[in-house]
């Protein structure tokens, strides 16, 4: 069994050797495009007052905020029939774009288990395991939706005092401050307890409720090396994104670039290499990847 230290440095040695682990991430932004510039442009089509947007319009102050009144006016003059059909239409956008990181987290989890397998990695792995088990990874995700929802349960004693009382009284909200902060802490706790159950579904085929109870068990026994490496990636994240935050908050015209540089950064490398990380330690730890059998390129 090996080390979490040396199972991330080994691991960032079977990245190096396969950088096309990054596909299953790069294609999922483009589909996902592909389907959300078409349904918002249909949405804004269909919704909104388009007879008096024109570039010169746009261009003059005093016409935005007129063509915004007028925005206004139209979404607060829908009909319920009209709102109905905006919530299906968002609905079933929703359901697509699940569908497809369903799918494409599905590849990336069987591209990473060919790597550890057999040292190289190819995308007919993640098309055989996005066609398998995205319909199982969707619903799963919806498992977990449905679970993190319980958690609003600690906010059930602020929101008894009512939102009138809660502006005039102390108590309700300390009520509200504890209930963020417990659901907080709950959706945490429940993100680490589950990180495994996209793999535990992968790499050993298991249904969606299946999978929540073997990633729980994972946990059980595995607490330290799944916190060890959940701290780690959060770290390597919050690290990329407040670089991000620092870029484009900086003066100059650098800093939107800069900005672009670490989502590719993020895609590029720290989306299949953190994948792969999980991977690694899902198979070792059930026994399905012996250290001596690992191929790795070092």
């Amino acid at each position: 069994m090996e080390e979490i230290g040396a199972m991330i440095g080994k691991g960032f040695g079977v990245w190096r050797s396969n950088l096309n682990l990054c596909i299953p991430f790069l294609l999922s932004i483009f589909v996902t495009m592909l389907i959300l510039v078409p349904f918002l442009a249909a949405f804004f089509m269909t919704s909104m007052p388009m007879e008096s947007m024109n570039v010169a319009s746009l261009q003059n102050d005093a016409k935005m905020q007129e063509l915004l009144d007028q925005m206004q006016g139209s979404l607060g003059s829908l009909a319920m029939d009209k709102i109905l059909q905006i919530a299906v239409f968002f609905m079933v956008l929703v359901v697509l774009l699940s569908l497809v990181s369903a799918f494409f987290t599905a590849g990336a989890i069987g591209m990473a288990k060919q790597a550890l397998e057999n040292g190289k990695s190819d995308t007919s792995a993640m098309w055989s395991a996005g066609k398998k088990h995205f319909i199982n990874m969707f619903l799963a995700t919806l498992l977990m939706g449905l679970l993190t929802l319980v958690g609003l349960i600690f906010l059930l004693p602020a929101l008894a005092q009512g939102t009138t009382s809660m502006q005039s009284d102390p108590q309700a909200m300390g009520l509200l401050a504890v209930g963020l902060l417990l659901f907080i802490l709950y959706v945490l706790v429940l993100s680490v307890i589950l990180v495994t159950m996209p793999y535990a579904l992968v790499v050993q085929g298991l249904g969606p409720v299946q999978a929540v109870l073997e990633s729980t068990n994972f946990f059980r026994y595995n607490k330290f090396d799944v916190v060890i490496l959940w701290l780690v990636v959060a770290a390597l994240s919050l690290g990329l994104q407040m670089m991000a935050g620092a870029f484009s908050t900086g003066e100059g015209a650098g800093g939107e670039p800069l900005s672009a540089i670490t989502g590719i950064v993020n895609l590029l490398v720290l989306a299949p290499l953190s994948n792969l990380w999980w991977t690694r330690l899902y198979m070792n730890r059930k026994g399905m990847l012996k250290v001596d059998e690992v191929k790795d390129p070092w």
